[in-house]
């Protein structure tokens, strides 16, 4: 201890310093108080020897980069083909048509007069103008803006998936194609296969229900009548039955192939070849909707001939890009 007056070192004997003065308690306290930094000047610093609180967090996580392989390579090529662009606009262009034709419906009494015009002179009889009339009218009037808003979103998807999957397939700087397109075509897909099949199975319903109500009934004269009628109806539930097969068929299909190539741009593996019945289904619908034009045309006015027209045009590229993709998986050497 030192000497708070001369700042000496005092005895060890603890006798007063030799300036005659004890130091004070108080005052030897508060001296020897800086004197510890001093011994621990030389220590490193604590925080120095440990990191800091953020190097001790684990690391990020990046997203694998997947190497890229000509499967890559020929899927761009595919998306960015002349052919799959022509599809994308001319979606495009059948849902301008399509929202046009909705805006634009036929007078509901154009409509019955021309269904009178071609139903037999017994069955003018069963059906009254008037009520057929109300309901075409109620109809149209009830979903016109229901049937633009459903057109505008789902339609406005679909053509979203088109053009964003040729899009990145002809960008130059992104190595392969984008997967959301394909996505959103087999979400739709699904969707439809689940539409159709219920509105299938509805109208089978209601077919056999009046049918069973025209079995059981007695028409007199009419009888022989109504028995065609009931006859046409079951016929009608068994092709409703064969047609909704083939629809599932044809949607497991596509979604089949939409899940083969998104998993090939994903992972770079060769992807399986298109399924020639989706062609053969696609050429066929064509066909249907060609000679359909016509009757369109007659019931709904000339609005519809456009649309009929690139509905005809759209079922034969679908069927072209088929056989496109198995054609370019043949060529690279890729077809399995």
């Amino acid at each position: 201890m030192y000497c708070t007056n001369c700042g000496r070192k005092l005895p060890e004997d603890g006798s007063p310093c030799v300036c005659r003065r004890q130091p004070a308690q108080p005052e030897q306290q508060t001296y020897t108080q800086p004197v510890q930094p001093q011994q621990n000047y030389g220590a490193p610093a604590q925080n120095f020897q440990a990191p800091p609180q953020y190097y001790a967090q684990p690391p990020v996580q990046y997203p694998v980069q997947r190497p890229i392989t000509p499967v890559h390579g020929v899927l761009k090529s595919f998306f960015a083909s002349p052919l799959f662009l022509i599809t994308a606009i001319l979606f495009s262009v059948n849902l301008l048509f399509q929202i046009i034709a909705s805006l634009f419906p036929q007078d509901p009494a154009y409509i019955v007069n021309q269904i009178y015009s071609n139903l037999p002179y017994e069955m003018q009889f069963i059906i009254s103008p008037g009520d057929l009339y109300s309901a075409l009218s109620d109809a149209q009037s009830g979903t016109t803006v229901g049937t633009v808003i459903g057109m505008l979103i789902t339609g406005g998807l679909m053509a979203a998936a088109y053009w964003i999957t040729y899009i990145s397939a002809k960008s130059p700087s992104v190595p392969a194609a984008k997967t959301a397109g394909l996505t959103i075509m087999k979400v739709f897909s699904i969707i439809s296969l689940v539409v159709m099949s219920l509105a299938e199975v509805l109208c089978v319903v209601l077919a056999v229900i009046f049918g069973v109500a025209l079995a059981g009934s007695d028409y007199g004269y009419m009888d022989e009548m109504m028995s065609v009628i009931f006859v046409f109806l079951i016929a009608a539930c068994i092709i409703g039955f064969v047609v909704l097969i083939f629809e599932i068929i044809y949607e497991a299909k596509v979604i089949k192939m939409l899940n083969s190539a998104k998993n090939a741009m994903l992972t770079g593996m060769v992807p399986n070849k298109a399924s020639m019945f989706v062609a053969v289904i696609c050429f066929i619908s064509a066909a249907v909707s060609f000679f359909s034009i016509f009757g369109d045309a007659v019931l709904y006015g000339w609005i519809r001939v456009p649309l009929g027209l690139t509905s005809v045009a759209l079922n034969v590229l679908y069927g072209l890009l088929v056989l496109q993709f198995n054609k370019m998986l043949k060529n690279a050497g890729m077809a399995r």
